[in-house]
């Protein structure tokens, strides 16, 4: 026997010893761990599980031994976790995976495990994990998880439902100026054919002419007041003076304040400071609060509109000493279809309530706010309107009374030759008699086909035609039937390429995009001003021939 080999027994004793010393530590410990613990051997066999494991299941280690511990997993989670546990067995690094196990009461509670392997002397000698009740965890997050998805079904409910009102307000929009259309021009025609009728049938048909404006304003703030309440009013933001938007304001209601016998004084100061604004927009605030001042303010009282800088912030102040307004309804003011006294037996106004909420939402649109101020009832009341300026500069300007303005000259459209394209009867009928009187040759059409049948017998002469087309028409509709007419044209080369003239009830700004980005030269909203259909025709003619 060679030097040193007699020892090794008892040396291999020893290390026995100390490797079951230190298995006894290891056992000593975990079972007074805050954790369920167990061990596997090499070949994945659980062999060990500690104390808090027996407690947490209520059974007995031989049990638990081998595969017995799979008797305790949720029979959902057990193919994924023994899944989870072959890869990271296989792989030999540490994992973690989380599972429902049951405990001995009969409750299914979530455990976090996280797995590290055992190695002594770089060898594999097994794996152990530790397990951690996290069932309150899980259940906050399953909690939370519900909640987020209640609340993305509540958001597209809400998206839905806003998609849906938009959608309707359109439509309501478009059937309520469609019949609007054809009354404002039949108006027209009449009004031209009896230029010397008697005072009565004159006022008549100016009292159609106020009631058709009314009605237009009413849809018009009502799809505003709607989209600016859901966030959807764009705005078409730039440097701009308020002075000319304050004025013009003023000026299109000064003939309605002398009518009622009212008095307009202005003192504006504002010089030509900007703000960053929308400019249609700047004078709809001002037109709905001088409307609104107007409208409460009896005969024989007065108005007052004024325009300063006062710091960053341009001020405009309209005030009246008109009807006044109760104290307790200050604070509802600008409130959407909110109004002082809301029985319909007593009011003495008209209106939905909708002109001071819109005030209140586009001055907001534009960085800025609304207040209003008022002593009681018969005392009067003072708005003001701030909106953040953008430069610097003071020239006192002041803006004096202005006769009513006469009647501008239309063109003449004499030997210009339209087609019109309008599905509803009165709308076509309508618009090409007032043509008619302005001397241009009109031809309609019902739909698109009836359109192409007409330039299918086209002559081919010299005289220009336009094509005014409506946009909403069952079947193809207005963009298709351009489209069509473009066809026609590119196989008829010596035709000449017609302007087109979109006509619709649909007025937003993503509409007038539309229509232009689609080959139309012009976008005009229904019910359309007979002027402004006449100007229009002529100009892009005039276009056309340059």
């Amino acid at each position: 026997m060679s030097p040193g080999a007699e020892p090794a027994p008892a040396s291999r004793q020893r290390n026995n010893r100390r490797h079951d010393d230190a298995a006894e530590v290891f056992r000593l410990l975990a079972d007074y761990a805050p954790v369920m613990i167990w061990v596997a051997s090499p070949d994945t066999r659980h062999v060990y599980f500690n104390r808090p494991w027996l407690e947490f299941t209520g059974r007995a280690p031989d049990d638990e031994l081998g595969a017995g511990w799979l008797e305790g997993v949720h029979p959902d989670d057990r193919d994924v976790l023994l899944a989870t546990y072959a890869r990271g067995f296989a792989a030999a690094d540490p994992f973690e995976t989380e599972f429902r196990l049951r405990r001995h009461d009969g409750e299914y509670r979530w455990l976090i495990d996280k797995v590290v392997p055992l190695r002594e002397g770089g060898v594999l000698q097994g794996f152990a994990g530790s397990c951690l009740d996290i069932t309150e965890r899980a259940q906050a997050d399953e909690q939370r998880a519900r909640q987020l998805a209640s609340e993305r079904s509540a958001r597209a409910l809400a998206e839905a439902a806003t998609q849906a009102r938009d959608q309707f307000l359109a439509i309501v929009s478009h059937e309520l100026r469609s019949p609007l259309n054809g009354i404002k021009s039949w108006t027209h025609v009449l009004e031209n054919q009896l230029r010397d009728a008697d005072p009565a049938t004159r006022r008549a048909i100016a009292g159609i002419m106020i009631g058709v404006e009314h009605q237009v304003r009413l849809i018009d703030d009502l799809l505003d007041v709607t989209r600016a309440m859901g966030g959807n009013l764009g705005l078409a933001k730039h440097p701009m003076a308020l002075l000319p938007a304050l004025a013009d304001a003023v000026e299109g209601l000064r003939a309605t304040a002398l009518e009622k016998g009212l008095e307009v004084r202005t003192d504006f100061s504002i010089g030509a400071r900007q703000v960053h604004g929308d400019p249609d927009r700047v004078r709809q605030i001002f037109v709905n609060l001088l409307s609104n001042a107007i409208k409460f303010t009896p005969p024989g009282g007065h108005v007052r509109v004024s325009a300063r800088a006062e710091g960053a912030m341009a001020r405009v102040e309209v005030s009246d000493d008109g009807g006044g307004i109760p104290p307790e309804f200050l604070p509802y003011v600008f409130d959407p279809f909110r109004q002082a006294d809301p029985s319909v037996s007593r009011r003495s106004q008209d209106g939905m309530g909708l002109g001071l909420a819109l005030v209140q939402r586009l001055a907001e649109l534009h960085g800025g706010h609304v207040t209003c101020e008022s002593a009681g009832p018969g005392l009067g009341s003072t708005f003001r309107v701030y909106l953040p300026l953008i430069r610097e500069t003071e020239t006192r300007v002041m803006v004096e009374p202005t006769g009513q303005p006469g009647a501008a000259t239309l063109p003449s459209l004499a030997g210009i030759r339209v087609l019109l394209i309008d599905d509803q009867r009165e709308a076509r009928e309508s618009l090409a008699a007032l043509l008619a009187q302005t001397g241009a040759v009109a031809t309609t059409a019902a739909s698109c086909q009836e359109a192409m049948a007409h330039l299918a017998m086209d002559d081919g002469g010299d005289e220009t035609e336009v094509v005014v087309c409506d946009i909403a028409m069952p079947g193809e509709d207005g963009y298709a039937t351009l489209r069509r007419i473009r066809d026609w044209e590119a196989r008829h080369p010596r035709r000449a390429r017609r302007p087109a003239i979109a006509l619709s009830a649909f007025t937003q700004r993503e509409d007038r995009a539309r229509a232009l980005a689609e080959g139309f030269q012009m976008h005009l909203a229904k019910p359309v001003s007979p002027a402004e259909l006449v100007t229009v025709i002529s100009g892009v003619v005039r276009a056309m021939r340059l």
